[in-house]
């Protein structure tokens, strides 16, 4: 287990946000298409994205709008 001073922890959970940010703007648009995969289940990229960040596309789309909403233009 790593520690962080309090300075690096909160770079950590930047990083993670923007990780997360990132990968909900990229998937958003093929959401409902399956990934490329040799496996015999498919799964989507929303359910890819819910296994990778345990939270729900959908939800975390719809939080995400309502910060921007409250904020006017500009990054959330």
């Amino acid at each position: 287990m790593l520690i962080f001073t309090k300075e690096e922890q909160k770079k950590e959970d930047q990083w993670s946000a923007d990780k997360m940010y990132h990968a909900a703007r990229w998937v958003w648009k093929k959401r409902f298409e399956t990934m490329p995969s040799n496996r015999v289940v498919k799964i989507t990229w929303a359910d890819w994205f819910k296994k990778m960040f345990k939270r729900d596309l959908f939800d975390y789309a719809n939080e995400m709008a309502k910060r921007k909403k409250g904020q006017g233009n500009g990054k959330i």
